[in-house]
């Protein structure tokens, strides 16, 4: 599988990280992590995943904030690290 659109990473590959972690199956990306059975140590571990995939730091505030508890949320939390980390200029939109 190759990626494109500049290797921007996308929703429906987070997703897929988020159920190979947690052991899940993301119908909605907007579904609550803890109503599709994600517990606490699940979290953790795709908190952990997340930060060494991307090269980023989630501040644990973000995974209290229950607007951010859907792979939807955790994911443009994602996005907003990842855009604030580009150069200015580069990419973008």
């Amino acid at each position: 599988m190759h990626q494109s659109q500049s290797d921007q990473p996308t929703q429906s590959q987070f997703d897929q990280l988020v159920e190979q972690i947690c052991a899940v199956t993301v119908t909605d990306p907007d579904t609550p992590l803890v109503d599709l059975g994600v517990d606490s140590l699940h979290t953790i571990a795709l908190v952990m995943a997340v930060e060494e995939r991307y090269g980023i730091e989630i501040d644990p505030e973000v995974i209290g904030d229950p607007s951010l508890t859907s792979s939807a949320g955790l994911w443009r939390s994602v996005q907003d690290q990842l855009s604030a980390a580009l150069p200015a200029g580069a990419g973008g939109n």
